[in-house]
């Protein structure tokens, strides 16, 4: 698991968040290849076909991403269907359309963090 400190007023989509950390659970399905599940909702994090992030009741294909660990040490995640589309997420905490995302993006870096139970 790994968490992010966002801000309080923050809505993520469809993911409730329970306090200024939201816990995201990432869960291996292939070599590579993630689902991110938001602890407190319980849901997956889905990217549709319109590049927006929703929250997903159950996994489909929308949910699945390629985890890369970059040179830097960041971590990125591309979406397996719409492979050129990663998730990314701004300076203010919302997420960015998957279109308009691509390598080399500030917002498509990650640094996931232990976080305790």
């Amino acid at each position: 698991m790994f968490g992010f400190n966002l801000p309080s007023w923050i809505l993520f989509s469809n993911f409730l968040i329970c306090s200024l950390s939201v816990k995201l659970q990432l869960q291996a399905e292939e070599r590579g290849v993630v689902s991110i599940k938001g602890v407190c909702a319980n849901r997956y994090l889905a990217m549709k076909e319109d590049g927006r992030l929703l929250a997903s009741k159950c996994v489909t294909d929308e949910c699945f991403f390629f985890e890369r660990l970059e040179s830097n040490n960041y971590n990125t995640y591309r979406s397996r269907k719409y492979s050129s589309w990663y998730v990314a997420l701004k300076r203010t905490g919302q997420y960015k359309l998957g279109p308009k995302t691509g390598p080399g993006q500030k917002a498509i870096l990650f640094l996931p963090m232990s976080a305790k139970s």
